[in-house]
């Protein structure tokens, strides 16, 4: 199946490239638009392909029982669905603050220089591997979160403590790190985006700095929640960073996010390369779900922008 579709890839971009430079224009670039929507259907196409075994034997049962037991082949997928909840929640939480703020003081409060150099600082860190993440993540940001939730818990008397610095609030805040600036980039599009004279109207009725943001804020709602759907689709896609942070039990179902779980990324990820039998088709299931899931959360955030853009 992956052969074929690597085939109708191939030579649907062939035909595409043909017909761009040799017929008409406006047909090859309309061909050459469609090979990565037909290439994702056959992506989808495929993982249902492998995923239907999955879901014929264990029905709804795949996605509320917590068992894993490849001896049993009885498999569930409700620690890494809720993981992710959890997870991909606080990373919104931690996230949309930080991309707001940045993206104001970025395009209302610095220079224009230094608007520039920071801008692109920004969107550099965007673009580095989320393996580094991961590494300080398990190294610095676990270890600190540790201290700091023990030292209060003891000082509060509270009784709570976190066994180890990997956990799931640890991932959720790693997470809404690494999805700020992806959710700040779209917000600064749409402050681009402002024109002039809505600008000087807000001023000229008398608008403090503060108002004048919020007023601007609400006219670019739609790249908002356009910025946080997209993120909200990141995070819960992320793999690798989250692999390292998140503790890796997929055995035990938990709300608590000071102790270890998983996701469903990081799920496929630890266990596809021991897995055989039905374990390989339940991950593509989760591959199945976790990509229905996102392309539907970015389908929503690039709704939000077209129709409410500025």
């Amino acid at each position: 199946m992956l052969g074929v579709a690597l085939i109708v890839f191939g030579l649907s971009y062939l035909a595409a490239v043909v017909t761009l430079f040799a017929l008409r224009f406006r047909v090859g670039m309309r061909l050459v638009g469609a090979v990565p929507m037909v290439l994702l259907a056959l992506m989808l196409g495929l993982f249902g392909l492998y995923a239907a075994p999955a879901f014929a034997k264990y029905g709804p049962g795949l996605v509320v029982s917590a068992e894993w037991n490849p001896p049993r082949e009885a498999y569930g997928l409700l620690p890494a669905l809720l993981g992710t909840l959890l997870t991909s929640a606080v990373a919104i939480a931690i996230a949309v603050p930080l991309a707001l703020s940045a993206a104001v003081a970025i395009t209302e409060f610095l220079p224009g220089l230094l608007r520039e150099v920071v801008g692109s600082l920004m969107d550099l860190t965007a673009a580095m591997p989320t393996v580094i993440y991961g590494l300080w993540g398990l190294f610095t940001l676990g270890p600190f979160l540790q201290r700091l939730i023990n030292g209060i818990s003891s000082l509060l008397g509270l009784g709570v403590e976190m066994q180890a610095p990997v956990s799931l609030l640890t991932a959720g805040v790693l997470l809404g790190i690494v999805i700020t600036p992806y959710i700040a980039a779209i917000v600064r599009e749409g402050y681009a985006l402002i024109p002039k004279a809505i600008e000087e109207a807000i001023y000229a009725v008398g608008a403090t700095r503060l108002e004048a943001v919020l007023l601007k804020l609400r006219y670019v709602r739609g790249y908002v929640l356009g910025g946080l759907f997209l993120g909200l689709g990141r995070a819960m896609g992320e793999t690798v960073a989250v692999a390292m942070v998140v503790g890796g039990n997929y055995l035990h179902p938990t709300l608590n996010l000071l102790s270890p779980g998983i996701t469903i990324s990081s799920l496929i990820a630890l266990q596809f390369p021991e897995s055989s039998g039905y374990a390989i088709s339940v991950l593509f299931a989760a591959a199945f779900l976790l990509a229905v899931v996102g392309l539907g959360l970015n389908a929503v955030g690039v709704y939000l922008i077209r129709r409410w853009g500025a």
